[in-house]
């Protein structure tokens, strides 16, 4: 689930979202990327549009939830034949299916707990039944006071099971459709169920994402058809850096639902995206030219040469991932700290100096910030992509002074605008979670530093040690 904020800061928690938010479902019959790409890559056809509505109109919801249903999809797979069989059993027995409703309806239910706002619901495409489905059959997730569909893949089968008789949710729903035939073969029985509303037939030239954007600004207000008149055929792009005249910025965030291990109960896990690195997943940079394969070969081997060497910084339950402030960034997303080694250093100081730059520890202090760990091995962190390539060891540190007052959970808050982060287990592992050989070096480093703390050569403090959720 992502998550886009207009405001000055990330949201930190579900009650402190605005009196109204749009959801918006989306599972397209052909995805942009694949499950594994991040949910800014995979969703990144809509994103500009949310971002435009957002700045630009004080009717659109100041906070929109996007639900990504693609990861549920089976790799061949059709979206219209699977959520086509989930109505029809829907129909018959009242049930949710099992592969999308169903998992759909329990994020929503995770995400909105305790909310009390009004609830605007979007279904795009394939996923317009989905949302007429999870209206039908009493959704408990929240008040839900209006619903559009975007270019609605309204088949038979969703026909006959939800759109024969006034529906049981009164909201107003607006559709958008994308030809006058589907408006003709399908608006009969949508205003039969969904009397409240309007139907529009789009231009053959708007986008999934500018018909989202009209939907959007027109919120509150009556003049939808004005508002696609109005919105044109141009494409929509996000810059990360715009502001509205409040000051205000759309701020984005990716939200997940997870099994605490000590509790057994689910947790709202919401970890802040940059809006650069989002900017850069919507349009992603041009491939480089190929280099002749003399130069390749080259390259390749002056890697192959180099040698890394990092650093796990732990304090209590906690450690330090960094991020690249430099522009263009040096990489995406949270990393391990790492550097190259230099000549005649040795791997400890090269740790210790890559601990530093990340942190922004100042050179006098490095002997008063910091401290070694002798007791726990360095760990290998796998930096290729094939097996030939180099490899970083990461030193575990640990930091010389204590948390700030206060709770320990105030240490992680994400800050865009700083060079590294605290993470817990869960956290660092969600960060992380599509960088395998990350993830890879951050166990055998949790497992040393456990056997460390058994055998009393580190000390368990300050929340903990880093590991304890998972081991």
């Amino acid at each position: 689930c992502l998550s886009a904020t207009l405001g000055h800061a990330h949201p930190k928690r579900t009650s402190s979202l605005p009196e109204h938010i749009a959801i918006v479902l989306w599972l397209p019959e052909s995805p942009r990327a694949s499950a594994d790409s991040s949910i800014a890559v995979r969703l990144g056809s809509i994103l500009p549009a949310i971002q435009r509505a957002l700045l630009s109109s004080e009717s659109a919801p100041p906070a929109i939830f996007v639900i990504d249903c693609s990861p549920l999809m089976p790799s061949s797979g059709s979206a219209r034949a699977i959520m086509d069989k989930e109505i029809s059993d829907s129909g018959a027995d009242r049930h949710l299916g099992k592969q999308i409703s169903k998992p759909v309806s329990r994020v929503l239910d995770r995400l909105c707990s305790g909310y009390r706002g009004s609830i605007t619901l979007f279904g795009i495409q394939e996923s317009a039944p989905l949302a007429l489905c999870l209206l039908e059959h009493g959704a408990k997730w929240g008040t839900v006071t209006r619903a559009a569909l975007l270019k609605p893949h309204l088949s038979s089968a969703a026909v006959n099971a939800l759109l024969v008789k006034p529906a049981q949710a009164k909201v107003t729903l607006d559709v958008l459709y994308e030809s006058e035939r589907d408006c003709q073969r399908r608006d009969g029985a949508v205003r039969h169920s969904y009397p409240d509303g309007t139907s529009h037939v789009l231009d053959s030239h708007v986008t999934v994402g500018r018909a989202l954007h009209a939907a959007l600004l027109s919120l509150g207000t009556a003049d939808l058809r004005g508002t696609l008149l109005e919105a044109g055929g141009a494409s929509l792009q996000l810059d990360p850096d715009e502001i509205d005249s409040s000051g205000r910025a759309v701020w984005w965030s990716e939200w997940s639902f997870e099994l605490n291990t000590r509790t057994k109960q689910p947790q709202t896990v919401v970890s802040s995206l940059n809006a650069r690195e989002v900017a850069r997943a919507v349009s992603p940079p041009e491939a480089a030219p190929p280099q002749p394969l003399a130069a390749a070969a080259g390259a390749a081997k002056g890697v192959d040469q180099q040698k890394w060497v990092g650093a796990l910084v732990l304090r209590g339950n906690r450690c330090v991932l960094a991020r690249s402030l430099d522009s263009p960034r040096a990489w995406l997303g949270m990393r391990i700290p790492r550097a190259a080694l230099r000549p005649s250093e040795s791997e400890a100081d090269a740790a210790l100096r890559a601990a530093m730059d990340s942190c922004d520890i100042d050179e006098s202090y490095k002997d008063t910030e910091l401290e070694r760990l002798p007791a726990i091995p360095p760990a290998a962190l796998h930096i290729g992509e094939t097996g030939e390539a180099s490899f970083a060891l990461i030193h575990p540190l640990y930091a010389a002074r204590p948390p700030p007052p206060g709770a320990l959970e105030d240490a992680d808050l994400t800050d865009d605008e700083d060079s590294y982060d605290w993470y817990t287990w869960p956290r660092a592992v969600h960060v992380l979670r599509h960088d395998a050989a990350s993830l890879a070096a951050l166990r055998t480093l949790a497992c040393g530093v456990a056997a460390a703390v058994g055998a009393g050569a580190v000390a368990s403090k300050w929340g903990g040690y880093f590991g304890q959720e998972w081991l």
